[in-house]
């Protein structure tokens, strides 16, 4: 094969389109950096329409200032009136004239009889209704450590406790038990007051007195009385006798009817 069929048959070189090829490139980047920048542009100016005070914006306006504050009228009060003090004139009173008394006239007299000595009426001495000497419920005392009853007790304080019966040993509740007197260091005033049956460590008809002081020793100066709900005593008033003997510091009465 010669060099001219060689000619003939080589094919032609395309360097037109790759170059049509690279500008059309070049303005599709161009093209698209404009659409971006036109994007940003509308953008900031959009901000600066929404907020003119913003610190993008080189041509802010100024600050507005705020308009004066408007004077309020305050109303001038007047002085209080003066009301004036109606005095009213005195009434006249008449005065009554003088009468005229007439001078007395001579009066007669009548000698009276003598009149018997007056004898006096015995009075009546008011015979005396005696009172029932006994009570029905006799007293029973005894002498204990608080912790016998009470584990959570110790020697701090000083107690009166106990319980009633009726002649059956049958419990008694509701009875009224007084504790008063004094002992070194408290007085009881007002007179403690509680009732049978509230507090059943000592049994059904239970009670209890917390002195709230430690044992002392004191000899008949307090004493304690059982009553009635009508207030009338059903018992003797026992005067007690405490000890300063923790193993003492517990009074244990029993009411027993008798």
């Amino acid at each position: 094969m010669s060099k001219y069929d060689d000619f003939l048959q080589e094919k032609p070189k395309k360097t037109g389109a790759k170059k049509k090829k690279n500008k059309d490139l070049t303005w599709n980047l161009l093209t698209g950096v404009m659409l971006v920048m036109t994007l940003c542009a509308g953008i900031f100016f959009f901000s600066l329409v929404r907020n003119p005070y913003s610190r993008l914006n080189p041509f802010a306006p100024s600050t507005l200032v705020p308009p004066p504050a408007t004077a309020t009228w305050t109303p001038i009060g007047y002085e209080a009136t003066w009301t004036p003090t109606v005095t009213v004139p005195p009434t006249n009173t008449s005065t009554p004239r003088p009468t005229y008394t007439l001078p007395p006239s001579p009066t007669a007299y009548k000698i009276s009889t003598s009149t018997p000595n007056f004898t006096p009426t015995k009075a009546i001495t008011p015979t005396r209704t005696p009172r029932p000497t006994g009570a029905p419920y006799s007293i029973t005392i005894t002498y204990n450590e608080s912790t016998t009853f009470r584990a959570d007790t110790n020697c701090s304080s000083l107690y009166v406790a106990g319980q009633a019966l009726d002649s059956k040993k049958n419990p008694v509740f509701g009875l009224v038990v007084k504790l008063g007197g004094s002992v070194p260091g408290k007085t009881l005033l007002p007179v403690l007051t509680t009732l049978t049956g509230i507090n059943r460590i000592y049994g059904q008809s239970g009670f209890e007195f917390d002195m709230k002081i430690a044992p002392v020793a004191s000899s008949k100066s307090m004493w304690i009385q059982l009553y009635d709900q009508s207030g009338a005593p059903v018992s003797e008033q026992l005067k007690l006798t405490t000890y300063a003997d923790c193993k003492k510091n517990l009074i244990l009465i029993r009411f027993q009817q008798k």
